[in-house]
């Protein structure tokens, strides 16, 4: 049986974390100030694992934007978020035969990187696209994510194949923003908005193209750390993810099973007898999330009790309290003094 939740599965590499701190100390705001503004405690970039939680980094992120005044911030990271970055998966692709095997290869072990996406390769004629769909809602910081996500994938094609990318495309499933032209800047070319989904789109011309730092044995050796890595973290289900992914992208506003089925784009009984094989249940996700969120929170932030038990969804303080000493035996003040 599985465990209904295990809080790695939902981490983010503190590559990119280190990468969002770097960028904002250049844009005038300190590392110091944009944990204050998160409520987020430094130790959290101290865990063992190398990842922090899709609830820090989305609460970092959002200081970012909010103290360093540049819209088009998901862009300059996306920029820095390069082949090193990605650590294991990145040396893997470096390390592949071709660009077409470097991409089989970031597809079949993306979730290692805890993205908050679904990436799929679509075939067309002469071309390849790379779509990507939120596995979580985003929220405000959906542009972003998305402008991250894109700018580094384009980055890093770029330096693969070792020169300006021709008859490349990119789209965007949102309106174009003001700062626009900011995107013709990155990617050299006019991008497309108001599209069904996020893509990005190459001619197949350059899927055989060869890697001048090609290593089987290298590729072989990440394969195998994917692997286990894809293990530890307990992502290799996909649906099982973006029940949790949903479930922590709403907090105080949890869906109950038919709305989360509509949203994850299923059907209600279907979500019911597919967590049901995996030995678990909707409610006990519901309930192991906000058993989850509440360590979290009480751990590497400042909220008052009123304020996370609003954010865990419980409309009076003292049942978040009953609930709280029922999953640890202590209640969250003592369980935060000790902590």
């Amino acid at each position: 049986m599985k465990s209904p939740l295990m809080l790695t599965a939902e981490l983010v590499p503190v590559a990119y974390v280190e990468a969002l701190l770097g960028l904002a100390g250049e844009l005038g705001v300190s590392r110091a100030e944009l944990f204050r503004v998160a409520q987020v405690k430094p130790q959290t970039l101290d865990n063992p694992n190398g990842r922090l939680s899709f609830i820090d980094f989305n609460l970092l992120a959002s200081a970012a934007l909010q103290r360093c005044q540049e819209p088009a911030l998901g862009l300059l990271l996306g920029q820095r978020l390069n082949v090193s970055t990605h650590g294991i998966l990145g040396y893997a692709v470096l390390a592949s035969a071709n660009l077409g095997q470097a991409i089989q290869f970031a597809l079949k072990y993306y979730r290692v990187l805890g993205l908050a996406f679904d990436l799929d390769i679509i075939e067309q004629p002469g071309r390849l696209q790379l779509r990507a769909v939120e596995s979580m809602s985003m929220g405000p910081l959906s542009r972003f994510a998305v402008e991250g996500l894109q700018a580094s994938l384009y980055s890093i094609a770029r330096f693969l194949v070792g020169s300006e990318l021709q008859g490349l495309a990119l789209g965007f499933a949102y309106p174009a923003p003001a700062y626009a032209a900011r995107y013709t800047e990155v990617f050299g070319v006019t991008v497309q908005f108001d599209q069904p989904y996020h893509w990005l789109s190459l001619p197949q011309s350059y899927l055989e193209r060869p890697m001048a730092l090609a290593n089987p044995g290298t590729v072989q050796m990440c394969e195998q750390q994917c692997e286990a890595l894809l293990a530890s973290l307990d992502v290799q289900d996909g649906l099982l993810t973006r029940v949790r992914r949903l479930l922590l992208a709403r907090p105080g506003d949890f869906p109950d099973l038919q709305s989360a089925a509509q949203a994850l784009h299923t059907s209600g009984r279907s979500l019911r007898r597919h967590l049901s094989t995996l030995g678990t249940s909707y409610q006990q996700v519901l309930d192991e999330v906000r058993k989850r969120l509440a360590l979290q929170y009480l751990t590497t932030t400042h909220l008052p009790l009123y304020e996370i038990a609003f954010l865990l969804g419980f409309s009076d303080p003292s049942n978040f309290r009953r609930a709280f000493k029922k999953w640890t035996g202590k209640s969250p003040g003592e369980y935060r003094q000790e902590g």
